[in-house]
């Protein structure tokens, strides 16, 4: 019987620690994909999807829902796509990073974006934005021709993981055909 309870237990105990991260707050996840992608991403679309499969993935951890990437184009931005959340933003982990869409969108951010959907940190990386800090979009010419088909020398606007000022979203800019970034995506 002892040893019947004990992996009983046992088993209880791995189930709970394999759980997806709890969403019982409210609290909106942002992670960073664990895969880096060029410029041509199929548009919004593409992109979101791209990171709605990250969260979907048999290894995250994050709680079901819709993710979206934190991505211009020329006509629709996080400002104009996104539920504008009055509940935290937070790191897989729960580390928060905004206390809300207003806090997010203020031109700095509480903590570094650098937790990937499985859990694990990832070190200095740059992620897709074409977006400014504020939410709205970056300059046309800074979203890898709305991320669709980036011709040679065309450009996008890049975070990084690894800042919490106004770089966070609007780092510097990347080659969107021969550099393959990250994508932040967003729960709704």
């Amino acid at each position: 019987m002892n040893k019947l309870l004990i992996m009983a237990f046992a088993a209880a105990l791995l189930t709970a620690c394999a759980a997806p991260v709890s969403n019982e707050r409210n609290e909106k996840i942002v992670f960073v994909t664990s895969e880096s992608f060029y410029g041509k991403l199929g548009g919004l679309k593409g992109a979101d999807d791209k990171c709605q499969a990250q969260a979907d993935g048999p290894a995250s951890i994050v709680p079901s829902g819709t993710y979206l990437a934190w991505l211009s184009d020329g006509t629709d931005s996080p400002d104009t796509r996104f539920t504008k959340s009055s509940h935290p933003y937070v790191l897989p982990d729960g580390t928060k990073i905004a206390e809300n869409y207003t806090d997010l969108t203020d031109g700095s951010i509480q903590h570094v974006i650098n937790i990937d959907p499985t859990g694990k940190t990832v070190g200095q990386n740059l992620f897709w934005t074409g977006t400014n800090p504020d939410g709205t979009t970056a300059q046309q010419l800074q979203t890898c021709k709305d991320w669709m088909n980036p011709y040679t020398n065309a450009r996008g606007m890049v975070g990084s993981t690894g800042q919490t000022s106004t770089s966070w979203s609007s780092y510097q800019q990347s080659r969107c055909n021969t550099i393959p970034n990250r994508l932040a995506c967003f729960q709704q």
